[in-house]
């Protein structure tokens, strides 16, 4: 008896791969991974690519962005610490200098 193409968690497909692609796919795969983990991450990662170029949202760019913000909140708390910093060492001047008077 034939089995199904299609189950609950899956579907069985056969596809052709030319030589080159699938000779770089070696290349580069895990030590441990099969081809079908390969290739069910690449399709995933392509549908993702394909989904944000059609919402216009690049995910690189947006990362950049994302990366860019980080870096203005950092440099602004960085001044704001170096402004409490500066309060801090000089309430404990004005500290030290009441308690040698």
């Amino acid at each position: 008896m034939a089995t199904p193409n299609k189950n609950a968690k899956s579907q069985l497909t056969t596809v052709r791969i030319p030589h080159d692609v699938m000779d770089g796919m070696e290349d580069v795969k895990q030590p441990n991974e099969s081809n079908a983990g390969f290739i069910v991450a690449a399709m995933r990662s392509e549908i993702v690519r394909r989904q944000a170029s059609e919402t216009g949202k690049d995910p690189l760019m947006s990362a950049l962005d994302t990366l860019s913000r980080i870096e203005e909140i950092g440099i602004k708390a960085n001044g704001e610490i170096k402004l409490l910093l500066s309060v801090v060492q000089d309430e404990l001047q004005r500290k030290t200098k009441q308690s040698t008077e």
